[in-house]
């Protein structure tokens, strides 16, 4: 159970409200999606206690949904294919996806799926630079100090004043 008896109402509240935000609107839907986030949680609180069960309630949703991608596509461990199909069914555009994902419906999505899918990494387009001086500003400002030094230092004549005097 999470932290306290009291803390699993409000939680659920907020669950509702974050499923709404993610697109799922049916009433069954959200039923089923919080009980599983509700039986996930109470393994999760047998383990160690929640410090904020409102967190691990929105956590165990966003585990729930990359769980149930990763099986409907076979996607595996590959990152940029999970973050592809949650932007997928996360714009909108597949009707009847939070039906598939509650287990309320029975037909794969899949292909549906992957035709929303965008790569996130773009394709590669190398370029060609052209080769380019670096010139530290550092360097020449060590050059000219040395420079102003040996010409103090280094010159045994000292140079006269315009009436010819020595300075």
């Amino acid at each position: 159970m999470p932290t306290k008896a009291s803390d699993w109402p409000r939680a659920a509240r907020r669950l509702v409200e974050y499923l709404t935000a993610l697109g799922v609107r049916d009433r069954q839907e959200i039923d089923r999606l919080g009980e599983q986030v509700r039986r996930r949680l109470d393994a999760r609180a047998a383990h160690a206690p929640l410090e904020d069960a409102v967190e691990a309630a929105i956590e165990e949703i966003l585990a729930l949904l990359d769980d149930w991608l990763t099986a409907e596509l076979d996607i595996g461990g590959d990152a940029n294919a999970l973050a592809a199909a949650r932007a997928a069914v996360l714009g909108g555009g597949i009707p009847g996806w939070s039906a598939r994902w509650a287990g309320l419906a029975g037909d794969s999505l899949a292909t549906e799926i992957r035709a929303f899918q965008r790569d996130a990494v773009p394709e590669r387009a190398p370029l060609t630079m052209q080769a380019s001086t670096i010139d530290l500003c550092c360097h020449r400002l060590r050059r000219r100090i040395a420079a102003a030094i040996c010409r103090l230092f280094c010159q045994p004549d000292l140079p006269t004043n315009p009436r010819g005097d020595r300075s």
